[in-house]
């Protein structure tokens, strides 16, 4: 579909030692310097270079129509660490038209985040979302 290729604007995060601390206690997991994987997918999340609203709109979804995030894979080729700027890079890898009972017709629309350190790649989200389409008049 016309969506395949299209990047997602690439922007920049980083994040501070007392929020991967945050995260390690949300999940029940013992505080450590080591960040926790899904660590990964935030920076991935806030790393890009527009809201996830503006990525929706893109898309030709709006937050009120009920995108949903249906599956995630995270690789770890690197190391994710605090107090480092990480960039991030996405595109739109696939889309297939669904129809379901509940929802309708629907896109599965899967985008590819890169996560790049000063020394190379860190991490790669991929990211599998249920975008909802008006019926056809």
């Amino acid at each position: 579909m016309g969506l395949v290729g299209q990047p997602v604007p690439e922007g920049s995060w980083s994040f501070a030692p007392h929020e991967n601390w945050l995260l390690h206690d949300a999940v029940g997991s013992t505080p450590q310097e080591e960040p926790h994987p899904i660590m990964a997918f935030l920076v991935a999340q806030r790393g890009l270079g527009v809201s996830v609203a503006e990525m929706f709109r893109s898309w030709d979804t709006e937050m009120a129509d009920g995108p949903m995030l249906t599956r995630t894979t995270v690789e770890l080729p690197g190391e994710v660490r605090a107090d480092v700027e990480y960039r991030v890079r996405g595109e739109v890898v696939a889309v297939e038209r669904k129809r379901g009972r509940t929802m309708g017709e629907f896109d599965l629309l899967t985008a590819r985040f890169e996560v790049y350190g000063p020394e190379g790649p860190v991490a790669t989200v991929t990211n599998t979302y249920a975008l909802p389409r008006r019926e056809a008049a």
